[in-house]
């Protein structure tokens, strides 16, 4: 890849474990790394994550190839602003956080024109992760690997570019997956905000209501498990915000659910509740196994002739998958204009 300084900007496990992975090359940069806890970035350093620890947010990018962004959505646009005037002409800065285009919008408000930028998610591969991975401790090369590396590139991006981020999942053992921010935060609408969601609207819904003073006696396991995400619900009132388009719309499909499950027992009709219940479970079922194979598994994997050229990855990122393939085999004659 060439990278030979790398700043990494927030401490947590994933953006240790890419450190790390970095580290365990033949040749490894020199990571410098910087955190708001400076006890995280220590702590990382101590692990053999980063060579150095920088106290500074304007001073860790000076001189960078490679610039690595992990802290929370909130923080982004000044993190942006505070080391763009020492951003390195040709460095590459992309970032971890979980919503794509606001984080975009930002970079292309704010980073010098000279600089490449790419938005970056990590989503480790849910049949080697078991448990959430959060803390500093959690952090290993081996975490990632499998792991699937979405990249959002703004229009323009060189095949360059494309070719160093494809390089860079394959050397943290990732599947790079490129794609349109759009479409990812609307992905992340229904799978990430809309849980916590559901999570504040059965708390408001329970708690404090008339008949909880009694009702609290009878909750048991599955009130606390329904309801043990709204802490990261609430630090995650920013996703929420600026998704809230397509959360609205997972929000309204939910809303038609519940209705319907409302309906069917308006009408006590036995049968086609017990229907409507075995095929959440059994939607539900086919989820698991999925998730315990990799949710970007064998299905995914392609013999290497047919994986697609940095040209033809441009070309799904803007026009789709099926405008390249019509494109690779020429005019379609069998279609009347």
């Amino acid at each position: 890849m060439g990278f030979e300084r790398v700043a990494v900007i927030g401490t947590n496990a994933i953006s240790a474990s890419v450190a790390l992975a970095l580290k365990a090359q033949e040749k490894p940069p020199q990571i410098t790394g910087f955190d708001l806890e400076p006890v995280k970035a220590e702590l990382a350093r101590s692990r053999g994550a980063f060579d150095k620890v920088q106290r500074r947010l304007d001073r860790i990018a000076q001189d960078a190839d490679l610039v690595i962004i992990a802290i929370p959505l909130s923080y982004v646009r000044d993190a942006f602003a505070t080391i763009a005037p020492g951003l390195r002409p040709g460095c590459l800065v992309t970032d971890t956080t979980r919503l794509k285009a606001p984080v975009m919008a930002w970079a292309k408000e704010l980073l010098p024109r000279n600089v490449h930028f790419a938005g970056g998610h990590i989503i480790p591969n849910p049949a080697r992760v078991r448990e959430p991975v959060t803390d500093v401790g959690d952090a290993s090369a081996d975490l990632l690997r499998g792991a699937l590396y979405c990249f959002t590139t703004p229009l323009g991006t060189t095949e360059a570019v494309v070719n160093t981020l494809t390089e860079l999942a394959a050397t943290l053992g990732a599947q790079p997956f490129f794609m349109d921010a759009t479409e990812h935060d609307g992905m992340q609408a229904g799978v990430e905000e809309l849980p916590g969601l559901l999570t504040v609207a059965l708390l408001l819904a329970t708690v404090d209501t008339p008949g909880w003073h009694e009702m609290r006696k009878f909750a048991g396991r599955r009130f606390a498990v329904a309801t043990e995400a709204v802490d990261e619900a609430y630090f995650d009132y920013a996703y929420l915000h600026h998704n809230r388009a397509n959360v609205l719309l997972r929000l309204n499909r939910l809303l038609t659910e519940l209705i319907r499950l409302r309906e069917i027992l308006t009408k006590g009709d036995a049968e086609e509740l017990e229907a409507t219940l075995a095929k959440a479970v059994d939607a539900r079922a086919r989820w698991i196994e999925e998730r315990n194979r990799g949710m970007w598994g064998a299905e995914r994997v392609a013999p290497m002739g047919d994986v697609p050229t940095s040209g033809e990855q441009m070309g799904r990122l803007f026009f789709g998958d099926r405008m390249v393939q019509r494109l690779k085999k020429g005019p379609d004659t069998s279609r009347q204009s």
